[in-house]
């Protein structure tokens, strides 16, 4: 559906699954306020610029770049005003911070498109050939995701690949519940590579 436009590479942190510990801390970090909300973002957080730390190179290796040369987010098409994600990608985190751009705004009609994925979604800020690391925070259908890489190589990106903190799942769903059994039979490890299944230790 968006041909060319589709990210070129997708890298989700963890699975997110549905009324378990990882889900809920990326549903409260958004939808809480006052010193709740701050524990919440500050762990997502951290958790983030641990994962850039070791994997950002991995990803770009994975698109065949060098580095990215922005980095921006997803932006929220409900209407919420300075999003949380935002804060965390621009202010908190420091392997973010110096390269953050706003380049995505949601388009009048974005609410109106439900959950397709569609390249009006979104406008983006000019680029010449730049490449751009888009964060999002859950990746259910990926479409909100993809719409703005889309929106971002229709503006000039020459590359863009999506990191997202949580990949949500239900386990009710078809054969997710195989999928996580599969899943929770590996070790964590920070050090595992986010491309390739090899350890960076």
């Amino acid at each position: 559906m968006l041909g060319s436009g589709v990210a070129d590479a997708v890298a989700p942190l963890s699975l997110a699954l549905k009324g378990e510990q990882y889900a809920n801390e990326l549903w409260r970090y958004k939808n809480t306020q006052g010193p709740q909300q701050q524990y919440f973002l500050m762990g997502l957080a951290a958790v983030l610029w641990r994962f850039l730390a070791v994997h950002e190179a991995c990803v770009a290796a994975r698109c065949a770049v060098s580095s990215f040369q922005h980095i921006t987010t997803v932006p929220s098409t409900s209407g919420r005003t300075n999003h949380p994600l935002r804060t965390m990608v621009a202010d908190m985190v420091g392997v973010t911070r110096d390269r953050y751009r706003e380049l995505l705004s949601p388009a009048p009609n974005a609410a109106n498109l439900g959950r397709t994925v569609s390249s009006a979604r979104y406008t983006a800020s000019a680029l010449w050939g730049e490449t751009v690391l888009l964060i999002d925070d859950t990746w259910t259908t990926g479409n909100h995701a993809q719409s703005a890489a889309a929106a971002l190589k229709a503006a000039g990106a020459s590359c863009v690949a999506i990191v997202v903190l949580g990949r949500h799942l239900n386990g009710a769903y078809g054969d997710t519940a195989t999928h996580v059994q599969q899943a929770r039979m590996r070790r964590f490890s920070w050090d595992m590579c986010a491309s390739k299944d090899h350890s960076h230790g």
